[in-house]
């Protein structure tokens, strides 16, 4: 699996990590995993991770049928969901950027993408400047 997620219901938002190899197939995979957590909500603030994604495996056309999906699967109707990319490799930024372009487009979303921890997190109102903070206050 190339993805994992953490809710973080007492900060009002989900940690949502990609690494490795990353394909469509499983992000679809984890998201699904995600909206049928007993503790998801929507309007929760989401955190995507990209740092650890080292290959990506998917184009315009899978987005779109991943959008699709997550469209289908109803998880968003109540409100719009904060979105921050958290995404420092050029590999990352691009697919967090793709994704910005196709999910923003039909899913009522506030998609940001940011190259630095702390704008992510700030974005998402988070007071920590490190994940490694947040996981720690968290914990």
């Amino acid at each position: 699996m190339s993805g994992d997620f953490r809710i973080l219901a007492d900060r009002n938002m989900v940690y949502l990590k990609f690494f490795g190899d990353t394909c469509i197939d499983e992000c679809n995979r984890t998201v699904a995993s995600l909206i049928s957590d007993p503790e998801w909500r929507s309007g929760l603030g989401l955190l995507i991770d990209n740092s650890g994604i080292t290959s990506y495996r998917g184009g315009f056309s899978k987005l779109q049928w991943l959008c699709a999906q997550i469209e289908e699967s109803g998880a968003f109707d109540d409100c719009a969901a904060p979105v921050a990319y958290y995404s420092p490799s050029d590999l990352g930024f691009g697919v967090a950027r793709m994704a910005q372009q196709v999910l923003s487009s039909r899913l009522p979303l506030e998609i940001h993408v940011f190259r630095d921890e702390a704008q992510a997190l700030a974005r998402l109102g988070q007071r920590e400047t490190r994940l490694a903070d947040l996981f720690a206050a968290t914990a």
